[in-house]
């Protein structure tokens, strides 16, 4: 055995010690082997353990457990360098939650409900009744709440829009909200504090259908908030903004589904 392997071995049975007493028995164990005459059998000091034993017998020191011993025995150095690391892993985790949840835009305080729309009876918002080919104009005002930058990528159509058209946007709205000129959708960067207007400008058009029929009746859709499609960083989602008017669509006639879909 040579003497760099009793001192690891004695090491492990002081491994309970605090690091910096450790420290200071293994010391005066490699200077007392460095003194020994060289090719000394080591096994004349006896085994590791009893070795260790004498030093801990001959210092009054017991053999310590629990979390306090484990955490007072390591290098202080090394110590700091795992709490670095999970300081560094709890705030990157909070950093990607807060990312994750981090959804900045809300409504912007304007709206433009649809042509001929009325007060709904009963209920808040307005109704408009369907009238296939009709122009049908109806848009929101977007604002960036938030400390950064999003991106708006655009407003996902669903099953019950019935109608066919274009999204148009804005220019930066900010501070005056008057909507013109509009242009076509195409992504754009949603800067803190501003506004922009978006706006759907086509006809009234059967897209996926309205049942019922003339007995039943054809009924009615509604809708209270806009979904706008965005991503900060590396994620994408959609946010609901409300709008001012909750809108309703009355089909007071059938609106036939288009033929893939029959």
């Amino acid at each position: 055995m040579t003497a760099d392997e009793y001192v690891r071995r004695v090491n492990y049975w002081l491994s309970d010690l605090p690091w910096g007493t450790k420290k200071e028995l293994l010391s005066e164990l490699r200077g007392h082997l460095a003194e020994l005459p060289e090719g000394t059998d080591l096994a004349e000091l006896g085994a590791p353990e009893k070795y260790a034993s004498d030093l801990r017998a001959a210092a009054g020191l017991e053999r310590r457990r629990g979390a306090i011993a484990f955490l007072r025995a390591r290098r202080p150095r090394n110590l700091v360098a795992v709490c670095l690391v999970l300081v560094v892993i709890g705030l990157a985790i909070g950093a990607v939650a807060w990312i994750d949840s981090y959804q900045p835009i809300t409504f912007g305080g304007g709206s433009q409900d649809p042509l001929d729309s009325k007060p709904s009876l009963g209920s808040a918002g307005v109704t408009v009744l369907f009238h296939k080919g009709r122009p049908f104009e109806y848009g929101t005002t977007i604002h960036n709440s938030g400390r950064f930058t999003v991106r708006v990528l655009g407003v996902p159509r669903g099953v019950t829009d019935f109608f066919k058209g274009r999204l148009l946007m804005s220019e930066d709205q900010t501070g005056r909200l008057d909507e013109r000129p509009l242009e076509r959708f195409h992504p754009f960067d949603l800067k803190p504090g501003s506004y922009r207007w978006l706006v759907f400008k086509g006809v009234f058009a059967c897209t996926t259908g309205m049942g019922g029929s003339p007995r039943l009746g054809y009924g009615s859709i509604s809708r209270d908030a806009i979904p706008v499609r965005f991503s900060f960083l590396w994620k994408q989602e959609t946010a609901l903004i409300p709008l001012a008017n909750p809108l309703t669509i009355s089909f007071h006639t059938g609106c036939p589904p288009p033929q893939k879909y029959r």
